[in-house]
């Protein structure tokens, strides 16, 4: 049963059109998102976030970051600092040093904001982060400037391409993996299929629930293609002939067509005779 769900599945990514599929995938996630309202979703995440103080973490990333930022671009820095400076000070060579003091005290501010949780610039960035958090929910111009930026990258075509490559990756690769011999795969498939074959055995809800969907659907598919459907039949049975019909029939009912007939031959001969002996007594 894994080998054969596995390989059916890898035949149905197969014989999708993937410019096609990849299109309508993209198509229905630009939808679902130009439909929500980002902003106060992302306000919420960043408050919660403070709350738990799970935003330390990024706040150190934050400062180490533009520690290494710093630290790749001092030539660019020192230039700024030179061309910036008067004409005495290049002459003296003061320039150089004001070089030299603004980034070594860049680089202590850094450093003491990494190794003190309370230092006043972690208090700057909280109270930015909480602000703009509260924004994001409650400020109109703020989440009409998000929902603006959020059209602009749906709407962009390289959004579209990215997507594209990240669909056929994603569908060259599964299929790759439902037909690698690689037993660790068969065994997770196997194991899901198991777990769900369980689930829906033990799961009264989820029983409910599946039977619910197949009589709504089985309903409608009626109601909307009922009159196709017995068309259909009908002309099929139609083409048939008799020992088609036979076929069919003998498949169906199987064993028990051999009961049916030899009942039916008894019962025959049975009846004849009544008649031949009621016909013989009058």
């Amino acid at each position: 049963v894994r080998a054969g769900a596995a390989e059916l599945l890898a035949q149905v990514l197969e014989s999708l059109d993937p410019d096609r599929l990849g299109n309508q995938v993209r198509g229905g996630l630009v939808r679902q998102l130009g439909k929500l309202e980002v902003a106060p979703l992302l306000g919420g995440l960043a408050e919660t976030a403070i709350a738990d103080r799970r935003h330390l973490p990024i706040i150190d990333s934050l400062v180490r970051w533009a520690g290494l930022t710093l630290e790749d671009n001092e030539p660019l820095v020192r230039d700024m600092i030179h061309r910036r400076a008067n004409a005495v000070l290049r002459w003296t060579g003061l320039d150089e040093k004001l070089a030299n003091s603004v980034i070594d005290g860049i680089y202590k501010m850094l450093a003491e904001v990494i190794v003190d949780p309370n230092h006043p610039l972690r208090g700057k960035i909280e109270e930015g982060l909480a602000t703009l958090a509260h924004d994001l929910r409650h400020d109109p111009e703020m989440r009409a400037r998000v929902e603006r930026f959020k059209d602009e990258v749906l709407a962009n075509p390289a959004l579209a391409n990215w997507w594209q490559g990240v669909w056929e990756r994603l569908r060259t690769g599964t299929i790759a993996r439902l037909r690698s011999p690689d037993p660790a795969l068969g065994g997770q498939l196997a194991e899901a299929m198991a777990e769900l074959g369980q689930n829906l055995r033990d799961d009264p809800a989820l029983q409910a629930q599946i039977n619910r969907f197949a009589r709504r659907t089985l309903v409608g598919i009626t109601a909307r293609y009922g009159d196709q459907i017995v068309r259909l039949v009908s002309e099929t049975v139609k083409r048939w002939d008799a020992q088609t019909v036979t076929d069919r029939i003998e498949g169906a009912v199987g064993r028990d067509l051999q009961f049916i007939r030899v009942t039916g031959t008894l019962v025959g001969g049975l009846v004849g005779l009544a008649l031949h002996a009621v016909d013989g007594l009058l």
